[in-house]
């Protein structure tokens, strides 16, 4: 009788440790839905669809997706969502070809899981390569290079490293580049992106420096996550020595 209740209790101290766990977890998703955004994505051949991501939480969110050296179009899978179709890539992975989606964490992150949902098109190119920054200001390395199927698939990538606010900045960031190759013709087909990742507990430093408690200031040029000249509006700029600031407003 003892064994079974120690054997309940071990139980239920999983479950609820796993169901506290789930309630950290939070995610980013891009899905390109046929809604109105302030980033839209249009072709004259297909629809309109939004280039911002769906669903995201406050404290881990992302950008609108940079789709660089290559043409898109959003075309319908069910009423109300769609993929983009992309053409104009190479027989090899190249620099200046790619697709860049960016997040943010307010605080240090475990990247859990990313999934990206794709495939290609007629004789579209054969290979996905993926590469990814777990450090805004470090350079990208390739976490996957495997084949493409002409059936949409779910590729799930886990266990993807953690996100650490670095010295002198105030948010953790993270930049996915997908470049897809072996062919010029045909198209590649990207319907969704998902990054899931649950807060780091514990005595983390997190690198923020504090000058007599001034506001940053903003009136120098600032740039986007993408290195683009930024807007004055609210979000995470960076200033030309490097140092991010969290703008708000």
């Amino acid at each position: 009788m003892r064994n079974h209740q120690a054997l309940a209790l071990l139980c239920s101290t999983l479950l609820f440790g796993q169901a506290d766990l789930m309630a950290q977890r939070q995610s980013i998703t891009w899905n390109w839905a046929n809604v109105v955004c302030a980033d839209m994505l249009n072709c004259s051949s297909g629809c309109s669809a939004c280039n911002q991501p769906g669903q995201f939480d406050a404290s881990f969110y992302g950008a609108g997706a940079a789709w660089i050296g290559v043409s898109t179009c959003p075309y319908p899978t069910v009423t109300g969502d769609n993929a983009v179709h992309t053409d104009g890539w190479g027989i090899g992975p190249e620099p200046l070809k790619a697709v860049m989606l960016v997040g943010v964490a307010n605080g240090p992150m475990a990247l859990d899981s990313i999934i990206i949902r794709h495939r290609a098109e007629g004789t579209g190119p054969m290979r996905l390569q993926i590469s990814l920054k777990r450090n805004l200001m470090e350079p990208a390395a390739v976490v996957y290079d495997g084949p493409i199927d002409a059936e949409f698939k779910e590729l799930v990538l886990t266990d993807m490293g953690s996100l650490q606010i670095p010295d002198g900045a105030t948010a953790a960031g993270f930049q996915l580049q997908f470049r897809v190759y072996g062919s010029t013709a045909g198209a590649w087909l990207l319907d969704a992106v998902r990054v899931s990742a649950t807060p780091v507990q514990g005595d983390i430093p997190m690198g923020i420096d504090v000058v007599d408690a001034k506001t940053p200031d903003v009136s120098k040029p600032m740039y986007d996550l993408l290195g683009r000249p930024a807007d004055p509006g609210p979000g995470v700029r960076i200033a030309p020595d490097g140092r991010r600031y969290l703008v708000i407003e």
